[in-house]
């Protein structure tokens, strides 16, 4: 882990440093940025709160929110400037976007339509079980 700095909202955003050489002196660059987010009653948006249990039950108890940057065949000597400029871009929206009030609310919200349409999806597949 690169660093970590508290929200505002409570969450705490993590960066992490991914890079690593790729050939000669050049490098692959990336730059994840990860919020964990438990899902609980006080995290989820006012229409699912009633639904925390099998909310959490078909998430998980911590989901994550995570953001990646990445530049491939960097050369050595600029990659230390670019992770850092990368790590800047997304801090600049920490205040304003990951810090919001309603971000985990927002996050599970879509993480619940995203499982939704995938269940609807499966529903509506006709392949059968033998993957054909």
């Amino acid at each position: 882990m690169l660093d970590r700095h508290p929200l505002d909202n409570g969450l705490t955003l993590e960066f992490w440093d991914h890079s690593r050489p790729v050939a000669g002196d050049r490098w692959f660059v990336r730059l994840e940025a990860r919020i964990a987010i438990d899902v609980r009653a006080e995290t989820l948006p006012p229409e699912l709160k009633a639904y925390a249990a099998p909310v959490a039950e078909a998430l998980g108890e911590e989901i994550f929110f995570c953001h990646t940057e990445e530049r491939n065949f960097i050369a050595a000597s600029e990659a230390p400037g670019l992770l850092k400029d990368m790590h800047e871009r997304i801090l600049a929206l920490a205040p304003g976007y990951f810090g919001h009030a309603d971000f985990a609310a927002r996050f599970i919200r879509k993480k619940v339509a995203e499982l939704q349409e995938l269940r609807r999806w499966q529903r509506l597949d006709t392949r059968g079980g033998d993957g054909a």
